[in-house]
């Protein structure tokens, strides 16, 4: 059976145009969960929680702001005051008792993070010692499924699938012991895959398909989680916006030595290149002109590019 073909980003973003509205507080709540879910490997139930929590959060902060009147809270948001007394209520014991409640980190999760460096302590590997321990074949033969992986592999045993999925296992334990209990979740067959699929697609592991052996072979091959490029630009991204937010409510509020600013211009297609280099002098140069050891902290960030929605 033949494989679609990958559609582009602008063929994409039309087909969601047509079930999302056009509205920037849309848009903005889509590239979230596409930025956190698809880029950043967090798991659609997480993604969820953290939706969850980020509402509670909203709601507990205006009822700080609304001098603790529940009531008047209630009626900003639409909801009844019962249910914004739990979500108060909720809060403040996570406050007193120290909880985490139910939040993303823009890193990775914690069970990708953490598998090399467990792989590594539990199959440990000498120097001098194969890394296949699979019965049944010749010196040579496991040398050649060495030989297959890539230069640089961490010297760690090769797995065979019952291995892969117990270590992943045991790492999910391990990652739910750091959580309070209200927050642990069972381990599953589909949590299982969804850990594996990141690790391969990552690189960080290589599912080894040699004709020597008749079940596929895990290796690790580096010594740290290894996100593509593309999925380290995803993280820089999230910290990136979830800085300017901050940045547009205190200008939103008036606050002093806050500057936001927008261009709208058209470009000639070959000087687009030297213009963006041009740019990036000048916003160095300024910064350096300004800069003073041991001064007030301030931040510049940026993005320019194509102009959408006129």
């Amino acid at each position: 059976m033949s494989q679609p073909s990958q559609l582009p980003p602008d063929q994409i973003r039309q087909i969601l145009a047509q079930v999302v509205e056009n509205s920037p507080a849309d848009w903005i709540l889509l590239y979230l969960a596409m930025g956190t879910m698809k880029m950043g490997g967090h798991r659609y139930g997480a993604f969820l929680d953290a939706a969850t929590t980020a509402a509670k959060l909203a709601i507990y902060s205006s009822f700080l702001e609304c001098g603790q009147n529940i009531r008047k809270t209630g009626f900003l948001y639409h909801v009844e005051p019962k249910r914004v007394k739990a979500i108060v209520q909720e809060i403040q014991t996570a406050v007193a008792e120290g909880q985490s409640l139910k939040v993303l980190n823009s890193k990775e999760p914690y069970y990708l993070i953490a598998l090399p460096f467990l792989w590594q302590e539990e199959f440990p590997c000498g120097a001098q010692e194969s890394r296949v321990r699979q019965p049944g074949l010749t010196p040579g033969e496991r040398k050649a499924i060495e030989d297959s992986l890539p230069p640089g592999a961490p010297k760690a045993r090769i797995l065979d699938q019952v291995a892969f999925h117990e270590l992943i296992e045991k790492l999910h334990d391990l990652s739910q012991k750091e959580l309070p209990a209200a927050q642990r979740m069972p381990f599953s067959d589909a949590l299982m895959m969804h850990i594996k699929f990141r690790l391969l697609h990552s690189g960080t592991v290589l599912q080894v398909d040699s004709p020597l052996v008749d079940i596929p072979l895990y290796a690790l091959a580096s010594e740290s989680y290894a996100p593509k490029d593309e999925r380290e630009r995803a993280f820089a991204m999230i910290d990136d916006v979830a800085r300017y937010f901050s940045i547009l409510q205190a200008w939103v509020r008036s606050e002093e030595g806050v500057l936001r600013g927008v261009e709208v211009f058209d470009i000639n297609l070959d000087h687009r290149q030297e213009a963006l280099q041009e740019l990036d002098v000048l916003l160095r140069t300024w910064a350096d002109k300004y800069h003073q050891e041991g001064g007030y902290p301030m931040v510049l960030q940026f993005a320019a590019g194509t102009r959408e929605g006129d």
